[in-house]
């Protein structure tokens, strides 16, 4: 069977994998039919066990939408358990969304299916001082995924200081070990809520201290990064309120980005890497940045309306292409933060590509666009950061 084939089934598979299930929005939950574990957590009367986590006031079924078989192995990607302290959850680490083709000319690695077990304590605590992010895993997503620090091996600034290749366009790649992961807020990650910027955003994951971390929205029209004075985020990315108490925000284009270290007393079990623990915050470093020049050069329009289809002109600057000319013909695959390009044409150096924008879809954050041309040898891989986002209206 053909590479392209392979891979166009393997995305088949993903997009039926994503239709929509029944969640916590659809059909409100009586707490009487939960057993309340410890903080904010619950669990069903039922078989199988459904775990809900308090959220300002409402029952939220966080994981039953993750709870798939992405990689059609038989195991589900998040499976939950419980013990009088910790929520215990087993992850197999595989995105359940499109990604880039890995390896490919950015990235030499494969994304492989991992056995994380992780405990969040279910009553998290507040810890005197701030521990410092160590390499490796520092939370998850709800969908299994591992969220890392903004730094790479080296030190570097994984999202600032890097080719936009880095990342894909759901925001993550696999490291040398095949551990697919998250450097930055994950567009493509589902939750049971919508995020359209009206209100506070749903959560998004936990860090290993056992606080949640939630999208980019502190209230209608307002991100959680913008805020000031007593609400302003702290140097972890995060704050308190009297409906959720003690919090994360994910921060789009400001570091770090998803974490700036663990306010809260961090379960020792998650963490692989002990050796570099220490006290304090982490800090921004971007230096020796190592971008390429940008073949895209831009996406118009630069916004659209979520529930519809929409073509977009992608224009390239083959001049850019410094290490080997641009391919000819159209790329196999063009992605625009979750949304996979229906068509693909070309005509000289412009793109006609066909989107739909989801219902469900971000509001308001800007989305990276990537594209990859199959070719022989290594696949080669284009991509241009904050190009594009979605909105709730047409823009002028």
């Amino acid at each position: 069977m053909s590479s392209m084939l392979t891979n166009g089934l393997i995305r088949l598979l993903v997009a039926v994998l994503l239709l929509p299930v029944a969640t916590a929005d659809d059909s409100p939950v009586d707490p009487a039919t939960l057993t309340p574990l410890a903080g904010n957590w619950y669990v069903s009367q039922t078989q199988p066990a459904v775990y809900y986590f308090r959220d300002a006031g409402r029952f939220v079924d966080l994981f039953s939408w993750h709870q798939r078989d992405s990689n059609n192995d038989g195991i589900a990607n998040v499976r939950l358990q419980h013990d009088q302290n910790f929520l215990i959850i087993e992850s197999q680490g595989y995105p359940n969304h499109p990604t880039a083709i890995f390896p490919n000319a950015g990235n030499p690695n494969s994304i492989r299916v991992q056995n994380f077990r992780f405990r969040l304590p279910l009553k998290p605590q507040q810890s005197d001082q701030i521990t410092t992010l160590p390499m490796g895993p520092i939370g998850m997503a709800l969908n299994g995924v591992v969220f890392f620090n903004p730094f790479e091996q080296g030190g570097m600034n994984a999202v600032a200081g890097y080719s936009e290749v880095w990342l894909d366009s759901c925001c993550g790649h696999p490291q040398q070990t095949g551990v697919y992961h998250y450097h930055k807020y994950p567009v493509c990650v589902k939750s049971p809520f919508r995020d359209d910027g009206r209100q506070h955003s749903p959560i998004i994951g936990f860090a290993f201290d056992g606080f949640p971390i939630y999208g980019p929205w502190e209230s209608a029209g307002v991100q959680a990064k913008d805020l000031q004075g007593e609400q302003a985020l702290d140097v972890c990315n995060g704050h308190s309120d009297s409906e959720r108490g003690y919090h994360y925000h994910v921060t789009p284009g400001r570091f770090p980005y998803v974490l700036g270290g663990y306010r809260g007393v961090l379960e020792m079990s998650n963490i692989r890497a002990r050796g570099n623990l220490r006290t304090g915050a982490i800090e921004d470093n971007a230096s020796g940045e190592s971008r390429l020049p940008r073949v895209i050069q831009s996406v118009v329009p630069g916004s659209a309306v979520r529930g519809q289809k929409h073509r977009l002109v992608i224009t390239l600057d083959p001049a850019q292409a410094v290490r080997q000319p641009l391919p000819a013909g159209a790329p196999e695959w063009v992605q625009i933060g979750p949304f996979e390009a229906l068509k693909i044409e070309r005509a000289g150096n412009q793109l006609l590509v066909d989107v739909e924008i989801a219902e469900d879809a971000p509001i308001g954050v800007l989305f990276d666009c990537h594209m990859e041309f199959a070719g022989t040898g290594v696949r080669r891989v284009y991509k241009a950061n904050d190009v594009f986002r979605v909105t709730l209206e047409e823009q002028p």
